[in-house]
Formats: C-alpha cells, sequence, structure tokens
C-alpha cells in the first residue's frame, strides 16, 4: 500500500515588478526577471510533480480495477469445479478426478496470486451488510437477532475490496403468536 504524498503547491506569490516603478539599474532589472523566471520554473515543476503523481495513482487504480473485473468474473467458474469435486462419483476414473481437483488448484492458485482470498462468516458472528448478504432472515431463539445462522455460500474479497459478498441467513426474533391471535 502506497502512502499518499502531499500535494506540492504550486502557489508561488509573482513577484512581478510594479508597472509605474521601473528600475533604473539594470541590474536590478536582470534579477527581477530572474525572480520571475525562478518562481515560474518552480510552479512549472510542482505542477508537473502533482501531474505525475494523479496520472500514478490513476494508472495503479485502473490496473486494480480491471483485476478486481476477472476476478470476479472467474469466481463463478471456481464455485462451479468445487461442487464439481465434491459431487465426483466414486466409481469415476481416477486420472478424471484429479485432472478436475488439478483444473481447480490452478484457479484457485491464479485467484492467490492476485490477491484474492476467500471468507466465510461463522455462525453466531454479527451481520455486517459491507461483507455480507442476507438472502432470507429466520425466526429464532438460538441466536440473537441480527446474528449470522449459517453461510450459503462464501464471499470473495480482495486487499482493498469485496468482490463477492458472503450469501448468509440472518437471525431475527421470532414472531409473538400469542399477540397476533387475540386480537
Amino acid at each position: 500500500m502506497t502512502t499518499q504524498e502531499p500535494e506540492i503547491s504550486s502557489e508561488i506569490p509573482d513577484e512581478a515588478p510594479d508597472k509605474t516603478e521601473e528600475p533604473t539599474d539594470p541590474m536590478t532589472a536582470l534579477e527581477q526577471e530572474r525572480d520571475q523566471l525562478k518562481a515560474i520554473a518552480q510552479r512549472t515543476q510542482a505542477d508537473f510533480l502533482n501531474y505525475k503523481r494523479r496520472t500514478d495513482q490513476e494508472r495503479g487504480m485502473l490496473v486494480r480495477n480491471a483485476s478486481s473485473h476477472v476476478l470476479s468474473r472467474l469466481i463463478p467458474i471456481q464455485d462451479d469445479l468445487e461442487r464439481a469435486v465434491g459431487a465426483l462419483p466414486e466409481n469415476a476414473p481416477d486420472s478424471w478426478k484429479d485432472g478436475i481437483k488439478m483444473v481447480l488448484q490452478n484457479l484457485q492458485a491464479i485467484g492467490e496470486a492476485e490477491g484474492l482470498t476467500k471468507y466465510e462468516p461463522t455462525p453466531g458472528d454479527i451481520f455486517n451488510p459491507a461483507e455480507q448478504e442476507a438472502l432470507y432472515y429466520q425466526p429464532t431463539t438460538d441466536q440473537f437477532p441480527g446474528a449470522v445462522l449459517s453461510v450459503i455460500s462464501p464471499g470473495y474479497r480482495t486487499a482493498d475490496r469485496v468482490l463477492r459478498p458472503a450469501q448468509v441467513v440472518v437471525a431475527k426474533a421470532p414472531e409473538d403468536n400469542a399477540e397476533t391471535s387475540g386480537n
């Protein structure tokens, strides 16, 4: 992670000579002109450094966005391969089983090399909408309202963003039937 450097200020006060006061000494006029040109050069250098820093940050952001976009499109394929490995029949040839497992391992290795990590909330954790998607709420007294009851599918993230939230079932307080039926 890069540290963000402060912008270099190009606000150097203009030291333009007053038009009413023409220097009589040629040396003074040259010194004033030198100071003006020096101020212009400093402003230009500061502007260039700020431009370069901004373009480097934008380039890095574009690379991260492109990588995240490709990874998010590979996640469903990884899910499908994991389900395929889990559903391999016992009587399938070992070479076929090993081949599918190898494809899955290669796909997982690519994801890991690009910074993709898989995560699953633990039942009992507090529901976090920034990293989890509640597929439905289930009334229960086993957990407090807002707790994760179970995980339907894991989530995936990179260092700086969630690519796919974990899909979970969230606890809610049971409705009291005595109050609703007593009307």
